[in-house]
């Protein structure tokens, strides 16, 4: 059984890119959650919980991710979540729980990120970057310098 499922971790392990020889280009790392709760009687924030999570991607995002993510990184990943029971050489049993990422990236919360297009629709190679700039300010535009939201509809949505 499969659920799409989103959550927020912290990458775990160094991602590791391959190549099937297939041509396929697959992504995989492990990502932990954790929880925390403040104790009622101490008042201390005591752990409450810690998940491991094996991700994997696949084609233009498993390349997309190497470039982007490196261990320690906060992330979100949506993906399609799968829970396998399985036997080690000992004899002992596991559980691996698996997510196979329909999307993920940069968790905000933790940091700023730069987006850069790699791909445009008709799936020709581009790169541009999107909204970068290397002094922090906001550049703004003399004739549209008291920009506001459109008072008309339009069909951007």
């Amino acid at each position: 059984m499969s659920d799409l499922v989103t959550i927020r971790a912290v990458i775990g392990t160094e991602p590791k890119l391959s190549i099937t020889p297939q041509g396929l280009a697959v992504l995989k790392f492990r990502a932990v959650t954790h929880e925390r709760k403040r104790d009622a009687e101490t008042g201390q924030w005591v752990d409450a919980g810690t998940n491991w999570y094996s991700i994997s991607a696949f084609r233009s995002l498993a390349e997309n991710g190497m470039e982007s993510f490196e261990q320690g990184d906060h992330i979100v990943v949506t993906g399609k979540l799968q829970v396998r029971q399985f036997e080690r050489n000992d004899g002992s049993r596991g559980t691996s729980v698996d997510i196979e990422a329909f999307s993920f990236g940069h968790d905000l919360k933790y940091g700023t990120s730069n987006y850069t297009k790699v791909r445009n629709g008709g799936g020709e190679f581009e790169r541009s970057t999107h909204g970068s700039q290397s002094d922090g300010t906001e550049q703004v535009d003399d004739k549209n310098s008291n920009a506001s939201w459109p008072e008309r509809d339009t069909e951007a949505a």
